[in-house]
């Protein structure tokens, strides 16, 4: 009865020592898993298209310099043609240049995809065209948009990230040195919504 007993501890013992190895190295994987977020350390290269406000297409660079922490570069360009404006011109064109910046910080991380907070902020230039024939002056954009986003990728491909952004943007446009027009700053402020794809190498 004695030998019995002393099994059957045994036996107990190992069951449990053999579930604790178990249950503790998955637990061990899981929580890895979860702490390592897509593409960390990596560079990613791409396109980044704004739909929701205005609609400029560009090419992107995104870089997570850890899990949480990330920045990226856009260049954009857009055209537009606006005619019958007989008081100012038959037809007008303009051609619009932006770069803009952004850093973003991600509180959410899990093994194919990421929440983040960001702030964005970028420069660029108007060529503009009354008729054909450029006008005088310079015109420039400014813009700032927080943001908040979400980068994520799927298991078959991890290499391939794919984002979707909701921001609040302030444009300043600021029209100058036109001696017959005069200065004009123009503010268009609004909800924007931006796409994006990157490839991480």
């Amino acid at each position: 009865m004695k030998k019995i007993i002393m099994k059957n501890k045994a036996a107990i013992a190992s069951v449990c020592l053999a579930a604790s190895f178990v249950f503790g190295s998955g637990t061990t994987a899981i929580a890895a898993e979860a702490s390592n977020g897509p593409n960390a350390g990596k560079v990613g290269l791409g396109y980044e298209g704004i739909f929701g406000g205005s609609i400029l297409q560009g090419l992107s660079g995104r870089y997570w310099v850890n899990n949480n922490v990330a920045a990226e570069v856009n260049f954009f360009y857009g055209n537009a043609t606006v005619s019958g404006i007989n008081f100012i011109a038959n037809k007008l064109d303009g051609d619009l240049l932006l770069g803009t910046a952004k850093v973003m910080f991600s509180p959410v991380v899990k093994p194919h995809s990421r929440f983040y907070v960001g702030i964005e902020g970028g420069l660029g230039s108007i060529n503009l065209e009354a008729d054909g024939v450029g006008t005088p002056g310079d015109v420039g954009v400014y813009v700032v948009n927080p943001l908040i986003g979400s980068e994520f990728s799927f298991a078959e491909i991890p290499e391939l990230g794919f984002n979707f952004e909701v921001g609040y943007k302030f444009h300043h446009i600021d029209y100058t040195n036109d001696a017959n027009v005069g200065d004009i700053d123009i503010d268009l402020n609004g909800i924007a919504i931006a796409l994006g794809a990157h490839y991480y190498f």
